[in-house]
């Protein structure tokens, strides 16, 4: 049930604009990023250039088990980087307590 409701508040960020594809969109953005989500098989560089973008904009970063790109209907993209306050809130809030996501947030993890 709840990756189901967070492929559909990932559908809303979609369609508000409010999502970057990829880590090196992600690196490019200078503000507003709430939260960073990325798929398990994502490499080892890539995760932990997401780690420092997590740090430079203090937000949590979601590790997901399933195919991210599955979720966004982009079978290429294996991170995301939510801009919405909003979304990004729902999104943890859904994927809190379930096995199939694992949360970073906070400091040095």
């Amino acid at each position: 049930m709840a990756n189901g409701k967070i492929g559909t508040y990932l559908g809303f960020c979609i369609r508000s604009g409010k999502l970057v594809f990829g880590v090196d969109g992600a690196e490019k953005l200078k503000m507003d990023v709430y939260l960073l989500i990325a798929d398990e098989t994502l490499s080892e560089n890539s995760l932990k250039a997401l780690f420092k973008i997590k740090e430079k904009f203090s937000c949590p970063l979601l590790v997901t088990k399933e195919n991210l790109g599955e979720l966004l209907h982009r079978p290429a993209v294996k991170a995301a980087a939510v801009r919405d306050k909003n979304l990004a809130a729902a999104i943890l809030t859904s994927a809190e307590g379930d096995a199939q996501y694992k949360l970073y947030s906070g400091g040095n993890n």
